[in-house]
């Protein structure tokens, strides 16, 4: 008892070690380092190569028009810059703390895990470009004993423990593909794990002790997959699906009406469209406009505002919403509970709905000071 006690509080103490190196890891200075003695030439080619100042990666046939050198020459320079810059006898030294810290996580996420999700885990989605290219360089030039880019053909790009058999990885996809299909709707994370282990095998069911966590596992099989992808509602579903990859834009414009659940102006929309980056294309208000108008599951229910038809909302203008109202409680109702009841449909101002009460021909005024209908319409 006393030595898992020990063991729990030796594990607290190591992650909390490794929680502080990862929140000190400075992946700009870690090149500088493994670059100073480097020349300037050398520097500028890898500097191009990878993005290392922020901008985009160049091309070997970019590079070398600016330098006025052929690509191979260039190539050359790269392969022999990152050859010199590994004589120093301390440059692994100075990527032990970052080596040690992406292998623990790539090891308890099943020996695999999606270059975003290595991006995110340690610098955060909101890093500048250049930490990431300078990231990614290390992983590339520098880490090459340990880890290695994955090479399955239907994987997002991905980093695997080197030599390391993913055994599990085809079987949890299949299975994951399976159950997505059976269900035939996006799956929460946890209902995805609870149904995998409900249909497990004895064989896999030996993979699964093999790992140091099967959720993670799991979740990083889900990242890598190209099968499969994460919706607006953080659920998986197969790529193809509109609910998951959208293509057509009303069905973006459902989807982020869907998440916000609340009605939006239309430029508003649009942004979130944009914000969300379903794929490459530029949402544009008119198209978005467009969209809205000719699509029955959207309601205009204010000026430019619009909301999911299946929320209730009602169509046309007001005085046809306060008819609509009048005639289904089959009773007058006072100015407020006409307001209320017109809000619940539409996102006018009270003065538009008072405003439209005064009118004579469609409505009349009982001398209890409530509203009812003149006539039928």
């Amino acid at each position: 008892m006393e030595n898992r006690v020990n063991d729990n509080i030796l594990e607290k103490i190591i992650r909390s070690q490794d929680e502080q190196k990862k929140a000190d890891l400075n992946p700009r200075e870690l090149v500088d380092f493994l670059l100073k003695d480097l020349t300037q030439r050398e520097k500028d080619v890898l500097q191009s190569r990878y993005g290392i100042l922020g901008e985009e990666s160049q091309t070997l046939e970019q590079i070398g028009k600016r330098l006025n050198i052929t690509r191979e020459r260039v190539r050359q320079i790269e392969n022999n810059a990152v050859a010199k810059a590994k004589q120093s006898p301390d440059w692994k030294e100075c990527l032990a703390d970052l080596s040690s810290l992406i292998i623990k996580y790539i090891n308890r996420h099943g020996y695999i895990s999606s270059e975003v999700m290595l991006i995110d885990e340690f610098l955060g989605e909101e890093a500048e470009q250049s930490a990431k290219n300078c990231l990614l360089f290390i992983l590339e030039k520098f880490l090459v004993d340990q880890v290695e880019p994955v090479e399955i053909i239907q994987t997002e790009k991905a980093w695997k423990i080197k030599d390391k058999e993913l055994k599990h990885y085809e079987q949890v996809v299949d299975g994951i593909k399976g159950i997505l299909m059976k269900k035939n709707e996006p799956l929460e994370l946890v209902t995805i794990i609870k149904e995998l282990e409900a249909e497990i095998n004895d064989e896999q069911r030996i993979l699964m002790t093999e790992l140091e966590s099967w959720e993670s596992a799991v979740h990083s099989c889900l990242e890598v997959s190209k099968y499969v992808k994460k919706n607006l509602f953080d659920k998986w579903g197969m790529i193809d699906w509109r609910s998951v990859n959208p293509k057509r834009m009303r069905d973006k414009i459902y989807l982020v009406l869907l998440k916000y659940g609340q009605p939006m102006h239309y430029r508003q929309i649009t942004e979130k469209i944009n914000e969300e980056s379903f794929d490459k294309k530029v949402a544009h208000p008119a198209t978005v406009h467009n969209e809205l108008i000719l699509d029955s599951r959207f309601v205009l229910v204010g000026r430019g505002i619009y909301a999911l038809a299946e929320w209730g909302y009602k169509p046309g203008v007001i005085s046809e919403v306060i008819v609509e109202i009048l005639a289904k409680v089959g009773k007058p109702l006072t100015k407020k509970e006409i307001v209320e009841e017109v809000l619940k449909y539409r996102k006018v101002k009270e003065g538009s709905i008072g405003l439209t009460l005064s009118d004579k021909d469609i409505f009349q005024r009982t001398e209890t000071g409530e509203y009812t209908l003149r006539k039928q319409v």
